[in-house]
């Protein structure tokens, strides 16, 4: 069925799609009304020329275990699960209405060093709590960032998709050899087909704060190979050389550097660790 097909029908008797507000690789996400009197949902669908492909339908369903087990505010909350009457899986989560951080980044390239403090620590603490779940996220990027809009100063930080995300101790889902995840965010253990774990994502949370302080990723290549090649043996630039006239305090140049250490052993032990360190840094920010 088309994407915009569907609109306007109601699955299992309960969640009427409103309209369709995202097209992923591998789903398409609506706004639903769920009759129950809940208010408004987000469903993504399985696309139905995956629905019987079986890596799909693993990564699908892991990201419904996945989900389910977490309950934190700056973690997306799973609110059910089900399938078309197409056999096409869904899952029900709650409707963010704001933008992702990819998409601020677009429109205003960098942000303050104060919003870039407040952003990292909100997710640190949502990564936290899926680090307790015993799950590694293993695509965090700024678009699986959601910034939802709060009453207090700055908007709420959301984590989102974990279709990648694997629980500590289960079977590989993917073939040998292939690496999950965006090749700007992957630290350099899963470069070189090392185990990851928690210290993994810390490594991509720097990434995602270095970007927001100095406009770009510390690490820009040519092409893929260029760009595995500086994520495993350069150190991060200093903001101020790719960035002149971007002031970050020395503080946070320090914490960025611990985060980017090429070996997992000299970064942060935990994400609450991380943010720790970035709430004592942020002291420095005028």
């Amino acid at each position: 069925m088309n994407a915009q097909d569907r609109v306007g029908t109601v699955l299992d008797d309960r969640y009427q799609l409103e309209r369709l507000i995202g097209r992923g690789a591998m789903a398409d996400v609506y706004a639903a009304l769920d009759n129950t009197g809940a208010g408004h949902v987000a469903i993504k669908i399985l696309r139905q020329s995956l629905a019987r492909e079986p890596e799909a339908l693993r990564r699908f369903d892991r990201e419904v275990k996945v989900q389910g087990m977490i309950r934190h505010r700056n973690v997306a909350q799973l609110l059910g699960s089900g399938a078309t009457i197409a056999g096409e899986p869904y899952l029900v989560v709650e409707l963010l209405r704001g933008k992702s951080l990819r998409t601020v980044l677009k429109a205003e390239q960098r942000v303050s060093p104060a919003r870039a403090a407040s952003y990292t620590w909100q997710a640190l603490q949502g990564l936290a709590a899926v680090h307790k779940g015993k799950v590694l996220h293993r695509d965090l990027k700024p678009a699986n960032l959601m910034l939802e809009p709060s009453p207090g100063p700055v908007d709420r930080v959301v984590l989102i998709d974990f279709g990648f995300a694997a629980l500590e101790g289960s079977s590989k889902l993917t073939a040998q050899g292939h690496v999950v995840g965006s090749l700007t965010y992957l630290a350099p253990e899963r470069l070189r087909g090392e185990a990851a774990d928690e210290r993994s994502d810390l490594y991509a949370m720097g990434v995602i704060f270095y970007e927001l302080l100095a406009g770009r990723p510390p690490f820009v290549g040519a092409d893929d190979f260029e760009l595995i090649n500086l994520h495993l043996a350069e150190p991060p630039p200093v903001i101020e050389a790719i960035a002149p006239g971007v002031v970050v305090p020395q503080e946070l140049e320090e914490v960025l550097d611990r985060a980017l250490s090429k070996e997992s052993a000299d970064r942060y032990a935990s994400a609450l660790e991380m943010a720790d360190a970035i709430q004592a840094a942020s002291a420095a920010i005028r």
